[in-house]
């Protein structure tokens, strides 16, 4: 039978250059990772040493022949009385597991202080690093990759880092060692048996590439019915709306079947294999047993010479399978380290210059200067786009889906760069503020609300963590959010659900509009405030922009013509390109683009018109 299966190749340039990325957080840890790796070595050494007591009962106690050893080190022991060489021998026994468990317990402490030390540092290394990095990063990256990221990869780079490779070479130091011992004592039986190491071998290779199939198809079954749960319970509404309770069972069950059927072949390999290493173990100890107990017949060798071939014969295969185990480890901890390591480099498009100029006093002047982006390239979203922000005044954003309204925003908070153009914020390029400073002086308000799993009170104090209750207070008051929130048994320290769920539409709106004025900026910016609100919902969030337009640069994007009535500016935008920009009366007064797409008459306009005077 032909059995075609790769073995995994571990990149020792990978493995470097890893090692030389992380290593640093290793420093501090010199001391305990010095004990740590000898303590490990002397568990080894001692493991080495765990049959010899045995055999200085079988030598110098029960079988006793001074015709054998008579060079040996311990011959001295055929001078000893019998309690004296039995009190010796399990002396041996108790201080080879005491010190071994001390060892032991020493190696376990120390590489677990280091390694969780280790996932924590790299843990936050890579959580800030991925923050920093830009939106057009995240806008194509699954979440779940970046929790795979964070979690399982970098539990794999701390085993690499802290014990994978350090137990190899324990591992390989003990084989050597056994080998060794056995090649010492005799040449003929250490070959006899070497002989059945090319049958372990061939179980292994062949075994393992079965157990590895199985497990990776259970693996993938058991991420679909994950994946299912995940989607059922997230669409839980619908699901229930639709009585769709009993399909999505049958569905999950059907996935959980074959997940058993998979997780129970994958038992059975593993069973079977180790039934066959049981086995080859047994022919090559009855080899061993037959030849060396003829030896020991005629004195070539001692029966306790021979106790320890047969021990290390049955321990060695352990060694042997972990250093198999270990190599597919490492080689896939290597790629798993190199995929963080390119994660790491990855430089955030949005730089600032180091002496970049405080955006403090700001007032919100702002102006597009021709300015050309693209998310994808040569699917421009902008283009040659041109257009005046005026400070202190309201100006709203219409047009059509997909005009390139929210990148005019996302744009001016410097998420993302401009391809080509300017653009100024009181007549400074908007690249040569310190992004911290900019982006401080700016209150978004987002088109979908994001509330945090906390309370209402550190939602609302998202954007100023050092707020006074009396400061949060105040922006609700503003923001018509103070009296809902007092209705609750639990006020400001009412517990939100995960995404603002235990709160409606409508209140999750106010809390976002409170947020926002937290800041007090000079400029504000609101993308469709009125998403998913009715009109008399429409018509308090029109009544909040009102108090919060006093003497500040508001931004409004939306394709509601109702709240054409807070606009001191309108700015049409289409396909990427300013149509047209003015007054609402100057718009109204020309019969352009703005008038033509709303398809409204010269009385609905007057009736807008009418609510600023």
């Amino acid at each position: 039978m032909r059995i075609k299966y790769n073995l995994p190749k571990i990149k020792f340039k990978s493995l470097r250059r890893i090692f030389k990325h992380f290593g640093g957080h290793l420093k501090k840890h010199k001391f305990r990772l010095v004990v740590g790796s000898a303590s490990l070595l002397g568990v080894t050494f001692l493991s080495l040493l765990r049959p010899w007591p045995l055999k200085i009962v079988f030598d110098y106690i029960l079988i006793k022949n001074n015709k054998i050893d008579t060079d040996s080190i311990m011959s001295f022991m055929y001078d000893l009385k019998t309690n004296e060489v039995l009190f010796i021998a399990a002396a041996g026994i108790l201080l080879i597991a005491v010190v071994r468990g001390l060892l032991t317990y020493t190696y376990g402490i120390y590489s677990k202080i280091i390694g969780h030390n280790l996932v924590a540092n790299i843990r936050m290394q890579l959580f800030s690093h991925v923050q920093r990095l830009p939106l057009s990063y995240h806008d194509y990256r699954e979440t779940g990759e970046l929790m795979t990221r964070m979690t399982s990869d970098i539990s794999l780079l701390q085993d690499l880092l802290v014990s994978m490779v350090i137990n190899l070479a324990s591992q390989i130091v003990l084989i050597i060692g056994m080998f060794g011992i056995m090649f010492w004592l005799d040449w003929e039986l250490a070959v006899i048996a070497l002989a059945a190491l090319p049958f372990f071998a061939l179980a292994a290779v062949k075994f393992s590439f079965m157990i590895k199939d199985s497990a990776r198809k259970q693996r993938l079954m058991y991420g679909k019915i994950v994946a299912s749960v995940q989607e059922t319970f997230a669409g839980i509404s619908q699901v229930k709306t639709y009585s769709q309770e009993k399909r999505r069972e049958r569905f999950i069950g059907r996935s959980i079947e074959k997940d058993t059927t998979a997780n129970v072949k994958t038992a059975r390999l593993t069973a079977n294999y180790a039934r066959v290493v049981d086995i080859i173990t047994a022919v090559g100890m009855c080899a061993v047993l037959w030849v060396g107990t003829q030896k020991a017949i005629v004195n070539e060798i001692s029966p306790g010479d021979l106790l320890i071939f047969l021990a290390y014969l049955r321990g060695i295969y352990r060694p042997l399978k972990t250093v198999a185990q270990l190599s597919t480890k490492i080689a896939k901890a290597t790629v798993r380290g190199e995929k963080t390591i390119e994660l790491l480099e990855m430089e955030p498009e949005v730089l600032e210059k180091e002496d970049g100029l405080s955006a403090k006093e700001i007032k919100g002047d702002i102006e597009f200067k021709s300015v050309n982006f693209s998310y994808i390239q040569e699917q421009k979203i902008l283009n040659d786009f041109s257009c005046k922000i005026p400070k202190n005044k309201t100006t709203i954003i219409f047009g059509p889906t997909g005009a390139g309204k929210s990148t005019i925003a996302k744009l001016i908070l410097r998420l993302y760069n401009v391809s080509n153009g300017t653009i100024t914020v009181d007549g400074e390029k908007i690249e040569d503020y310190k992004i911290r400073s900019l982006r401080k002086r700016i209150s978004p308000l987002a088109q979908e609300t994001f509330l945090c799993r906390t309370t209402i009170a550190e939602n609302i104090a998202f954007s100023k963590t050092k707020a006074s209750i009396e400061q949060i207070t105040e922006a609700a008051k503003l923001a018509g959010a103070h009296e809902f929130i007092q209705n609750f048994s639990e006020g400001y320290e009412t517990l939100v659900g995960e995404g603002g769920l235990t709160l409606s539409g409508g209140q999750r709106q106010k809390i976002s509009f409170a947020r926002a004025a937290m800041r007090k900026s000079p400029i504000m910016i609101f993308h469709e405030p009125a998403t998913g609100l009715d009109v008399h919902a429409e018509k308090e969030a029109k009544e909040i922009l009102f108090r919060l337009k006093q003497e500040r640069t508001m931004l409004v994007i939306t394709h509601r013509i109702n709240f054409l009535s807070l606009a001191d500016w309108v700015i049409f935008v289409k396909d990427g390109k300013m149509i047209e920009q003015g007054t609402p009366q100057e718009l109204f007064e020309k019969d352009g683009e703005f008038k033509k797409f709303f398809a409204i008459d010269e009385k609905m306009l007057k009736d807008h018109f009418s609510l600023l005077n």
